[in-house]
């Protein structure tokens, strides 16, 4: 399809509810979100969109497109200027000239000499029969680790938001979910505007959390960034109580971003969250590849994460199609970026192909610009032919 050609939404279509996901996959998903976005709002139908979950790399996105001032185009040159800068450079920086660094090192040496004496301590309980579970010494460490690589890249994110509040999240932009995971209670962690949420424990307040906070949970990979370690107090029906939370990736629990908006979700002890009628999944991810023998720890380790990894995503963007197959959705769009190119019906001739933009590294490291050019081009191109396919609602007008 060529650029000059836009398809615009029904006037019927005017009612429904339509939630955007953004996946995880660091730069990388945030140059083909961006695309994926230019495509949608050029479309209008980004500008209909009421509710934004997103995941790691896509929460950054997210999070500046719900807070940046301006307009679109203002927004995406934002984008363009935070992925050619990265987020290691300046994180690492920070670290080195400043007390985060220090600090950082001092909770990381404390917290390895407490849990090699708790190990001991453990050992020894068990040999007497005295071990008892709970949340006492020398089962968790007595202290919370405050600082560390993590808040180190958290006050790089305060940074890139110009330190906004969740709070101060635009009210004329679509309500933004933040996902992030709850190591202890294995469950997903919401962050929105209005408060922070685990079924588990309930609601929390969002007074004085910034964006920063959001993102920096649901980007903390466990195999490289230490989990936010703090306590917070919760209420539910029942009344209020305090827990110690360690947040981690929001893609451990999960990578696509969908599980808020499932619309046979059960509410009860939910974040609660408008149905859609449409959901448009962005999955920044490729295809697994077949890799060497995984014959050592770390490659058996790695190859069974990643096997699955994909395995649940896939699952995911199954049960999109099963639910608008049982006519629970009127539409679903799936753009992906490992998306094979011979299954799109009206692929744009000058189409970025899926081999131009393979083997792009999950990381937060400066980006090329011709790395960002390929990567949201083939995000905006994918959009306008999967919307021109599958759509159907879709009115296809050319503009001269």
């Amino acid at each position: 399809m060529g650029m000059n050609e836009t398809l615009l939404v029904a006037p019927d279509d005017s009612s429904d509810g339509i939630a955007l996901a953004l996946s995880g996959g660091g730069a990388r998903a945030m140059a083909f979100h961006l695309g994926c976005l230019r495509a949608l709002h050029d479309l209008g139908i980004l500008q209909k969109v009421s509710t934004i979950t997103a995941v790691s790399g896509g929460s950054v996105l997210a999070g500046l497109y719900c807070s940046h001032p301006g307009d679109f185009e203002s927004f995406e040159a934002r984008v363009r200027e935070i992925l050619k800068e990265g987020f290691l450079k300046p994180a690492l920086v920070r670290a080195v000239t400043s007390l985060d660094g220090v600090k950082a090192v001092g909770y990381a040496t404390a917290l390895f000499l407490e849990r090699s004496v708790a190990f001991l301590a453990r050992l020894g309980l068990r040999l007497l029969g005295r071990s008892k579970k709970g949340e006492q010494w020398p089962n968790t460490a007595p202290f919370l680790r405050k600082a560390s690589r993590t808040t180190i890249l958290r006050n790089t994110f305060s940074k890139t938001f110009n330190g906004h509040l969740l709070k101060d999240l635009r009210t004329d932009r679509p309500r933004l979910i933040v996902i992030a995971c709850e190591l202890r209670a294995k469950a997903a962690f919401y962050f929105t505007r209005e408060s922070l949420h685990c079924w588990r424990y309930g609601s929390a307040s969002s007074h004085g959390v910034e964006l920063a906070d959001a993102v920096v949970a649901s980007a903390a990979y466990p195999l490289f960034l230490p989990a936010i370690d703090q306590c917070m107090t919760f209420k539910t029906d029942r009344g209020e109580s305090t827990h110690r939370i360690t947040l981690s990736d929001g893609g451990v629990y999960d990578n696509l971003g969908l599980n808020p908006l499932w619309p046979d979700r059960d509410f009860a002890d939910s974040l609660p969250v408008e149905r859609p009628d449409r959901i448009i999944a962005c999955r920044a991810g490729y295809g697994l590849e077949v890799t060497e023998p995984a014959s050592a720890l770390l490659s058996r380790m790695m190859a069974a994460f990643e096997s699955v990894f994909a395995r649940s995503q896939n699952q995911a963007t199954k049960r999109l199609f099963d639910l608008k197959d049982a006519g629970k959705l009127k539409a679903v769009l799936v753009p992906y970026l490992g998306q094979k190119d011979s299954a799109l019906t009206f692929k744009n001739p000058n189409m970025v192909s899926g081999d131009a933009t393979a083997g792009y590294p999950t990381n937060f490291s400066a980006m090329d610009k011709e790395w960002i050019e390929r990567l949201v081009r083939r995000g905006e191109q994918i959009v306008h032919a999967q919307v021109k396919q599958h759509w159907s609602s879709q009115v296809p007008v050319t503009q001269g």
